[in-house]
């Protein structure tokens, strides 16, 4: 094992307090605390807190801090400083609605009269990294931070879709107060009814409960006690004067709405409530028109005054038809499969949610709202093959639909993800962009929306979420409990933010810039004097010769740099970095390319360093995921056989027509290419995906954790499937490298005339008995840091463009 340097925890964590990062200093602390409890730790993380403004939080670690030291000057000073903390009277008088759901579009009220505004929204959820949402972690200091960039990017309202802490509704009215303009779409969260029963006494009790405490908290009248995954405490900030409307609900699932309309005989009834009526609709829709209704009249019987509101939808529930899409059951059946229908499908087009039929008899208004990706359902793409804009030509008929009434898209985006996981024709896929291509796409998207004549558009979203898991990776992620501990760039899911939350304090732990500081705290692996295992004296040997190899890691990524005797020159010399994730030793031992050697350890990876466009990473064939997912068995064997294989994932599986006369091919996208650039802002060939980057005789290496089977690097959890086994822990990485002159034929290596074409290796002659391998501590607060990301200035300037 090579040894890591220790990190001063404590030392990071007041140096952020000086930085201002408070946010982030609450992690450092909590670090520092799974090494020791501390004092010192604790009156950090109250000052962390403290600057936060979270008052209540920062006096409890106070309190901890003399709990271990009573006498500790700094912890009685604080204390004493913060002192008794009081809480004002909620106050229940009138509340102020400016705003109202009109003609085409939401119109708010000034000096001047109604006047009609373009919703240029921002959607913003709760996950920190290390934290699930229900963990509450985000404090009032940087709301107040994430407010002032919302307002230098340009956006003129945010989304939330549930209650957020007092410190969100105090930060916001803060903001407004002091000449800021962030108008504020109140979401109202329902999970689905366990029975389906959208009518259950139980349900109806949870959603009317969900409903008054969110009228309640941006009415600054509300008092929440402690409860789990829930928000509490004292909401004193009427923010009604800038709540532009509420959005009820979720992404609605067929099945769900499927079971309660079936269950209802789908009898189609009429609604005509205090504020909201439907001429006739099936047993959702008129629950649909009925919860709106009650967040109206509960928000006028309460504070005299009633806000635009409306409830999710999305194209699986449109009320259009997509001729595209068959069931999942017919699909299968037409290609000779025989299955068993006992079970509900989440198909894409097999129900309806309408919600043009819900109009406004008085008050300020209902509006119909979508999320609408470009990549999902596949009948955005298959719909649209032959059309010039598909995202476009979709949106304009959704529009038709509803006609005057105005129609917010209140989700789009794209993520800025190393991998794709679906695909869409005009490249506007589901990640695999660079931070460029994502702003870029981002402000196609918002133009689409303008052009369609929407009401608005609400990107999705602010900041990266590490919690979040999509569907090509989920099964991969594990334990899933600890999924928020740890940054994964191939997730799609985790990668939709402008502002990005990346590993690492205060910085990057290396930007991929030739910059040897970077790797000065790294751990050496393999260190060798002399000259190479083989000389061709072709003036190239240099480049040839392995000098060092250095390792270090962080929350989202395992970092190699490889050094040579001489400056790399890839048409004369080809590097093999072999790693062994599991540490068993159990993999492949033949090296590809001809090299004609075994490794002295068995190999689950190799990376190949062969220049732009030929570099890539290769997976033994028995570890790959993408070709044993049908075997439930996927772990390293031992071999020798030299099966490496690239990895792949798919994206789209194939469909055919409701007409059964088309069908639509699925989709595989390869994971393994390595993209050569730099992470530093600054560089000509900056690329935020970048895998490798050459500098002289240095070649660095970023390595997505999920990219070596890693499924959880905080706990060092690897992937190792068989049986009901899923994972299992490793003692860390197993490493060797090697070097060999191209041959010019394909990527095989040139003979040296020798028992091996190897021309140098690392540990020195490939000896078994001098391999290594790279072993990290566990941790369960991760470190990370924040900044804008390219596309932030580049949607700014779409925004810009684009008039209210």
């Amino acid at each position: 094992m090579v040894s890591i340097p220790a990190v001063d925890y404590l030392s990071l964590g007041y140096s952020a307090l000086e930085r201002g990062d408070h946010q982030e200093a609450v992690n450092i602390f909590r670090r520092a605390q799974e090494k020791k409890r501390s004092a010192r730790s604790f009156v950090g993380l109250g000052r962390a807190y403290q600057g936060l403004g979270d008052l209540p939080t920062a006096r409890w670690a106070f309190y901890q801090a003399l709990e271990i030291d009573p006498a500790d000057p700094d912890a009685n000073a604080w204390a004493e400083k913060i002192g008794r903390l009081s809480v004002p009277s909620p106050s229940t008088g009138r509340r102020t609605c400016r705003f109202r759901a009109h003609k085409d579009f939401l119109e708010v009220q000034g000096k001047k009269g109604w006047r009609r505004f373009f919703i240029k929204a921002i959607n913003l959820g709760l996950g920190l990294p290390g934290y699930f949402p229900g963990e509450y972690p985000v404090c009032k200091g940087t709301y107040l931070a994430w407010f002032r960039q919302m307002g230098e990017l340009g956006v003129n309202s945010l989304r939330i879709y549930t209650i957020h802490p007092p410190g969100f509704y105090d930060a916001l009215a803060e903001y407004n107060s002091q000449g800021g303009r962030l108008f504020l779409f109140q979401g109202i969260w329902l999970e689905l009814p366990e029975d389906n029963d959208f009518r259950g006494e139980k349900y109806t009790s949870y959603v009317r409960r969900q409903i008054r405490e969110a009228v309640d908290a941006v009415s600054g009248n509300a008092d929440f006690p402690e409860r789990p995954g829930l928000p509490h405490g004292a909401y004193r900030s009427d923010v009604t004067p800038w709540l532009a409307g509420y959005v009820v609900g979720r992404e609605w699932e067929s099945c769900a709405v499927r079971a309660f309309n079936d269950s209802r005989g789908r009898v189609a009834e009429r609604y005509d409530g205090r504020f909201l009526e439907m001429e006739e609709g099936p047993p959702f829709e008129v629950w649909a028109a009925e919860t709106c209704d009650f967040v109206q009249s509960y928000g006028d019987e309460r504070y005299g005054a009633n806000h635009p509101v409306t409830i999710t939808n999305w194209p699986t529930l449109d009320p259009l038809e997509h001729p595209s899409e068959s069931t999942y059951g017919e699909g299968l059946r037409w290609q000779g499969y025989q299955i068993a229908m006992d079970t509900c499908n989440e198909d894409e087009d097999v129900e309806t949610f309408d919600p043009a039929k819900i109009r406004s008899k008085r008050g300020a208004g209902f509006f119909a709202s979508y999320h609408v990706y470009p990549y999902y359902p596949d009948f955005l793409n298959n719909d649209y093959l032959n059309h010039k804009s598909p995202y476009l030509d979709y949106l304009r008929e959704l529009k038709r639909h509803h006609g005057s009434q105005p129609v917010v898209i209140a989700e789009f985006g794209v993520p800025s993800s190393r991998e794709i996981t679906h695909w869409q024709r005009d490249g506007w896929h589901h990640g695999g962009h660079d931070e460029e291509a994502q702003g870029r796409v981002n402000g196609l998207m918002m133009e689409s929306i303008r052009n369609a004549d929407m009401a608005g558009g609400m990107l999705f979203s602010w900041f990266d979420e590490w919690f979040k898991r999509n569907w090509v990776f989920l099964p991969y992620e594990l334990p899933a409990e600890r999924n928020p501990f740890w940054f994964n760039l191939q997730d799609a899911e985790q990668n939709y933010g402008v502002v990005a939350a990346y590993p690492g304090y205060p910085s990057m732990k290396t930007t991929l810039g030739g910059k040897r500081e970077e790797w000065r705290d790294a751990a050496l692996v393999y260190s060798k004097e002399g000259g190479p295992l083989h000389r061709f004296g072709d003036g190239a040997d240099g480049a040839r010769t392995l000098t060092r190899l250095s390792a270090q890691h962080d929350e989202g990524f395992f970092y190699l740099c490889l050094e040579t005797a001489a400056p790399v020159d890839f048409s004369r010399a080809h590097y093999l970095v072999g790693l062994d994730p599991p540490g068993s030793s159990t993999g492949e031992l033949t090296l590809p390319f001809g090299c004609g050697v075994e490794s002295p350890i068995g190999l689950s990876f190799v990376v190949h360093l062969a220049g732009e466009g030929k570099s890539r990473i290769l997976v033994t064939r028995h570890y790959d995921k993408y070709l044993n997912e049908g075997t439930k068995k996927v772990r390293p064997r031992p071999s020798i056989l030299g099966e490496w294989v690239p990895m792949q994932n798919i994206t789209n599986h194939r469909r055919i027509s409701k007409d059964q006369k088309h069908y639509y091919p699925s989709r595989v996208f390869s994971m393994s290419g390595l993209r050569f650039g730099s992470l530093d802002r600054r560089a000509s060939d900056f690329n935020s995906l970048a895998d490798v980057h050459v500098s002289g005789s240095m070649i660095e290496l970023r390595i997505p954790w999920g990219l070596l089977n890693v499924t959880d690097p905080s706990s060092r959890h690897v992937l190792w499937m068989e049986g009901e086994k899923k994972t299992r822990v490793t003692e860390g990485i197993g490493i060797v490298a090697c070097s060999y002159k191209p041959s010019g034929v394909g990527l095989l290596a040139t003979a040296t005339g020798r028992s091996s074409n190897l021309t140098d290796a690392l540990p020195a002659g490939f000896a078994a008995s001098g391999a290594r391998s790279y072993a990290w501590e566990e941790w369960n607060h991760p470190l990370y840091h924040t900044f804008l990301k390219k596309s932030f200035t580049m949607y700014r300037e779409i925004l810009a463009r684009i008039p209210e």
